[in-house]
This record gives structure tokens, sequence and C-alpha cells, in this order.
């Protein structure tokens, strides 16, 4: 089994949003600035020897300039060569997004749902409540600002055949070495990690944004500004990173540029 780690370019981005009150003003000190952060776009693919490709989340949309509300332009916008939008990524590894059998998505926000629309041949597991709240929001036309309508549109157009991973499964393996672990409702209605067991031992917990980066657990939980479900994040955190420690896997955080850099990259190699 092989992981490639995909680098899908980056978003930037108000350090507050990433984690709450990194910045805020006191008496003396009322206009204390803020911290524009890059953030990597990462998506995480498995060359799996009994199932095939297995995919973990697909990156923002390259038309996002489009299709994108204007909040989301201008608070967190994208940036990516060619070469980085992820159908490139895949293309580089001669993977078509036909040869993709599984997708396993954290949940449907912007910069994760942005090609879902390609994987017609996947079977895509989602959170329950992740998919049902979203689909309800689309129908009803509900102001959105992190659950983009067109994803979700082109998505459903695709006709895609969807897993909903349900309550009661908080752990589901979907292949040897590769388990869903459901981390209930906090940055999005319903969060998926992934638990990655390589043949060399080596664990990894790749979880999204249910974790943004080491400075919300560490050295003790902080709640990121931008959250569904403060109580609901504060419980998933937890639990992450209790999981993690229990099973000796390393957490892959979802948007931790420091981290993310010193990661073997899909143009250099692999992990095995």
């Amino acid at each position: 089994m092989k992981l490639y780690v995909l680098d899908c370019g980056y978003q930037t981005t108000d350090m507050n949003s990433l984690v709450g009150n990194t910045t805020f003003p006191t008496l003396d000190n009322l206009n204390p600035g803020y911290i524009w952060k890059k953030i990597p776009i990462n998506c995480f693919l498995i060359d799996h020897p009994d199932v095939g490709y297995i995919l973990f989340d697909t990156a923002c949309d390259p038309l996002w300039k489009e299709h994108w509300n204007s909040a989301m332009q201008v608070i967190s916008p994208y940036t990516a060569t060619e070469d980085q939008f992820l159908l490139s990524r895949l293309d580089q590894l001669n993977v078509s997004p036909d040869d993709v059998k599984i997708v396993i998505m954290s949940h449907l926000h912007v910069d994760h749902a942005g090609n879902l629309k390609h994987f017609k041949n996947a079977k895509i597991f989602v959170d329950n409540n992740e998919i049902t709240n979203v689909v309800r929001q689309f129908f009803l036309r509900e102001k959105t600002f992190a659950h983009m309508r067109s994803d979700i549109q082109q998505a459903l157009e695709a006709e895609l055949t969807w897993r909903p991973v349900m309550e009661d499964e908080n752990i589901l393996e979907v292949a040897k070495g590769v388990k869903i672990v459901r981390a209930g409702s906090g940055h999005s209605f319903g969060m998926l990690a992934m638990h990655v067991s390589l043949d060399s031992g080596k664990q990894f917990l790749m979880v999204a944004d249910a974790i943004y980066m080491p400075e919300n657990i560490y050295p003790e939980l902080k709640v990121p500004g931008n959250v569904y479900d403060t109580v609901g994040y504060r419980r998933a955190a937890v639990y992450l990173k209790k999981y993690a420690e229990e099973n000796g896997a390393e957490i892959l955080y979802g948007h931790c540029m420091d981290q993310f850099e010193t990661l073997t990259h899909s143009t250099e190699g692999y992990y095995e």
C-alpha cells in the first residue's frame, strides 16, 4: 500500500479563523492587527492492493473565481498553479478520476469538495449529518458561507454514488489498513477522519479541519473562530487526539503549513 500526499496549493486567511483569540484588542492596544496566514490545501491518495485508489478529500474548485461567493473570495482566496490542481496531481501519477474507487470526504466545505463531480466511478463516503444538512441548505436556498452552492450542485448533477456514514459507525474499515473515524459535529455538521496503517508500521490520522493545527490542541485546547458547533468541536478534538495517542498514529493536521512542508509530497515520493 502506498500513500501519496497531494499538494493542491494554498488559501490565505486570518489566523483568528484557525485559532481563536490569536490576536485581540486590549485597552492599551485597540488595533492589534491581524496575522494573514497561508494554509495548505491537501489531499491524500492511497494506492491499495485490494481495492485500488482511495482518495481523501478533493481540494478546491480550479474555477473558484467564477463559482465562489464574494465573501469567500476575499476572506480566504485560493492560490494554485495548474500543476497543483487536483486532477493535475492525479495525472502526474498516471491516475484518472475514473480509477478512484473510494472517496472519503472529511466534510463538504469549499476547500474539500471542489472536485467531487469528477469521481463518478467511486463510492463517496460522507458523514450522514453533513450530507443531510448540506443538501437541505441547498434545496431550501439557505445562505451559506463555506458550503459552496456550485460544489454541491455539480456533485448532485454528476449523480455520484453516496455512502453516508451513520451515527453508530464510529470506526468503519473501508479496506485493510484504512479506517474512517467518525468525529461528529464540530467544524461542520459532521466530520470524518481517516486512519491509515502502512505496511512499514507507520500510522497516520488525517483529521482535516477537525483540528486545523497543533495550536488547536497544544498546550491546551483552543477553538477556531470558524466553527459550526463549539461544544462538538471540543469533543471531536479531544477524541481524535486520544485516538491518535492510543493507536500510535501521527496526526496530519488540516491546515498546518509548517507540518505540511515537512511531508514527502507526491512529486517527491510516497509513504509505504
